[in-house]
C-alpha cells in the first residue's frame, strides 16, 4: 500500500515550470485501535540508513539467522527503507535488542521495539557505547563521564573501567566526534569520543 502519491501534474509545458503537487487531506474516524497497538507491541521496527545500498530482501532473511531466531520470527518490508519483525516471544525481542548497534551491507540499521509513534523519521534512534579519550586520571569519575556524555545526549549507562558512556543518538543528525571540556578548576582537556 502506498503511503503517498502524486495527485496533481503541471499544466501546459513543463519547460521552466515547477510541478504542482496537490495533497488530498484524509481524516480517519476515531475507532478503538487498542488491539492493534497491543498486537504490534511484540514487534521490532527498523530502518535502513542507506536503503539504496542495502538489500531489504537479504536483510529480512539474514537478520533472523544472525540473531538465531529464524524459526520464531517473521519479517516484512514496510517500504521506504523500513521493515518490521514480529516475534513469538518477548525474551527473543530482549535478546535481539541487546545486540545493538546493527549494520547490514556496510551501513547502519536502526532497530527499536515498536511504539505507536507517528513521526516521519521514526525510527531513527541508534544506541552506542561512546569511548571518551583524554580525561585526566584525577577527573576519572562518574560525574565527569556523565556530564561529557550528556553534552551529546542523555546517558543510559557509564562504564568507568572502559572509559565509555552508553547513549542514544538520532541517526539523522551529525555525530560530534571531538570537543573541549572545561572543569570547574583551572584544568582543560581535549576530549575525543569514539563510537
Amino acid at each position: 500500500m502506498s503511503q503517498s502519491g502524486q495527485l496533481g501534474s503541471a499544466t501546459g509545458s513543463n519547460k521552466g515550470k515547477a510541478m504542482l503537487l496537490l495533497r488530498l487531506k484524509i481524516t480517519v474516524p476515531r475507532f478503538d485501535n487498542s488491539d492493534l497497538i497491543k498486537g504490534y507491541s511484540g514487534t521490532l521496527i527498523g530502518r535502513c540508513m542507506n536503503p539504496m545500498m542495502q538489500d531489504m530482501n537479504a536483510l529480512l532473511i539474514m537478520f533472523p539467522r544472525i540473531w538465531k531466531v529464524e524459526d520464531c520470527v517473521a519479517g516484512a518490508d514496510l517500504g521506504m527503507g523500513r521493515f518490521q519483525f514480529d516475534f513469538d516471544e518477548e525474551e527473543d525481542i530482549n535478546s535481539v535488542l541487546q545486540m545493538e548497534p546493527y549494520h547490514f551491507d556496510g551501513w547502519m540499521v536502526v532497530l527499536v521495539q515498536w511504539e505507536p509513534i507517528m513521526e516521519p523519521n521514526y525510527p531513527s534512534s541508534l544506541t552506542f557505547w561512546v569511548r571518551i579519550m583524554g580525561v585526566p586520571l584525577h577527573f576519572w569519575a562518574d560525574t565527569s563521564f556523565r556530564n561529557t556524555g550528556e553534552a551529546i545526549r542523555a546517558v543510559h549507562e557509564i562504564d568507568l573501567d572502559g572509559g565509555r558512556v552508553r547513549l542514544t543518538l538520532d541517526a539523522f543528525k551529525p555525530v560530534i566526534l571531538a570537543s573541549s571540556v572545561t572543569a570547574s578548576v583551572t584544568m582543560q582537556a581535549a576530549v575525543q569520543c569514539f563510537i
